[in-house]
């Protein structure tokens, strides 16, 4: 008897296009299994008059070589051709490269893509510039495998992976897209239901990569309230001063482009602390953590010990790179925050070899690291102390950074620490003195709240 196992995934963006890639090397080797995926992505529908020129000439010239933007997947909207050329992959940040049909997965793999396709994005990104009448900056380049490129050219890579994929699959497994969004799914016994907008189908196992769950949008928010992806739904006419909310670099790359490209004045940019996100740069030296380990915490594993283990670990990092270390509290309590930016900048373009370079990835790793070592109580307190330091080392583009810094110090950006409240019937951001306003305009661009769980049944024993 032939094993045949069905798989459904929700949502063709980067998540989706990895489990899809994941599951298909995991059953290559597996003929007598019969697999069926299911890959549910709507048509991305486009509304153009919310785009600049460059942008609409981007997605014509696209469709005028077979390329139709509506149906790539791989990218998500984050990754989309629509979004500005100021919006920008970082390649520093991430490992590039995604090749499940070569299997490769290295981080020179993108870049390779870049050279090969060069005549392609020259036409789509003259001159790898922002778009037109906008700052351009040095380090939008593609002749550098550490660079930063546009974020629509990395949605195109991945879409044209996925394509490779499916032309190289296996006759034992079989891929099925449902150009539909999933609206509900339901487990009974070792079945997932999943509803369609049109059609219910079932499956074994469901993997659920929708992506952020941005605040939902009230009807009275209509017209005052956006969010940040995707960012075809905002667009001119806004009014010349917005809010941003979020300041990570989905709200620093929403609002440059508001500045840039529609007309905006003033940009109100809201972060809970009244700081935003440090670009990363790559060290050219290594570092091996002396204190915040996982070794470190099986002693005391509770939050307090991690949080004293991080205090050491900065003053021996700072010692280490021959930089004076200013102290925890000085590094949380910034009174200004364009003067702090400045001074890393200047920092990291002396050496690479910073602190924070070093520690963004052992601090944004470290919770994964020990969580099975704590309590539910100490496991909150760690999540709490990483987004205490999350400015410090989460990561946006340098480029971004620079231009931000550039926007502050015209006054043409204000960066202010308060909070969005999602459950005022008016538009409504919560200051840190306690006072409330209600700004004509919001982007949100808050990231992920109340996350829907990845969901997969357990089978009992074997299904064959």
């Amino acid at each position: 008897m032939v094993c045949h196992i069905k798989i459904a995934i929700a949502g063709a963006g980067i998540s989706g296009f990895a489990a899809l890639g994941y599951l298909v090397e995991a059953f290559r080797t597996m003929p007598s299994v019969k697999i069926t995926l299911y890959l549910l992505q709507p048509p991305r529908e486009i509304q153009t008059e919310n785009l600049t020129a460059p942008q609409r000439e981007r997605l014509a010239y696209l469709k005028s070589i077979g390329i139709d933007p509506s149906q790539l997947f791989g990218g998500g909207q984050v990754y989309h051709p629509a979004a500005p050329s100021l919006f920008t992959f970082n390649g520093n940040s991430t490992a590039r490269g995604f090749n499940f049909a070569s299997q490769r997965y290295d981080n020179t793999d993108y870049f390779e893509w870049i050279q090969e396709n060069r005549g392609l994005l020259a036409q789509l990104y003259p001159d790898f510039a922002p778009e037109n009448n906008q700052q351009r900056h040095p380090d939008h380049t593609l002749d550098d495998i550490q660079g930063t490129t546009p974020r629509g050219a990395y949605g195109l890579y991945l879409h044209d992976r996925f394509l490779a994929l499916k032309a190289h699959l296996p006759k034992h497994i079989a891929l099925q897209i449902i150009p539909e969004a999933l609206q509900a799914f339901s487990q009974q016994e070792q079945t997932v239901t999943l509803t369609t907008t049109a059609r219910k189908l079932t499956a074994d196992y469901f993997v659920q990569a929708t992506g952020h769950r941005f605040a939902e949008l009230r009807s009275e928010w209509t017209g005052r309230v956006f969010k940040a992806y995707p960012c075809d739904r905002y667009g001119q006419p806004l009014p010349k001063q917005i809010t941003v909310v979020g300041a990570g670099p989905a709200g620093i790359e929403t609002a440059l482009h508001a500045l840039h490209n529609l007309n905006v004045e003033q940009v109100t940019l809201i972060s809970r602390h009244a700081q935003s996100r440090l670009p990363q740069v790559e060290p050219t030296e290594s570092y091996v953590c002396q204190w915040f380990t996982r070794e470190k915490m099986q002693f005391q594993p509770t939050a307090a010990n991690a949080k004293v283990l991080l205090q050491k670990e900065l003053k021996a990092c700072y010692q280490a790179c021959n930089l004076p270390y200013p102290g925890w509290d000085s590094l949380l309590q910034i009174e200004d925050y364009s003067i702090f930016l400045e001074k890393y900048l200047e920092t990291t373009n002396q050496s690479p070899n910073h602190p924070f370079a070093h520690l963004v990835r052992p601090v944004m790793s470290f919770y994964g690291q020990v969580k099975d070592l704590l309590s539910v109580v100490e496991q909150i307190g760690v999540l709490q102390l990483i987004n205490q330091v999350k400015p410090l080392f989460a990561t946006q583009s340098r480029p971004c950074a620079e231009l931000m810094l550039a926007a502050l110090k015209t006054k043409r950006l204000r960066l202010i620490a308060g909070e969005f409240l999602p459950d005022q019937a008016t538009p409504t951001v919560l200051l840190a003195e306690g006072t409330q306003i209600h700004p004509d305009c919001i982007i949100l661009a808050t990231g992920f709240v109340s996350p829907i769980l990845s969901f997969c049944p357990q089978p009992s024993g074997t299904r064959c």
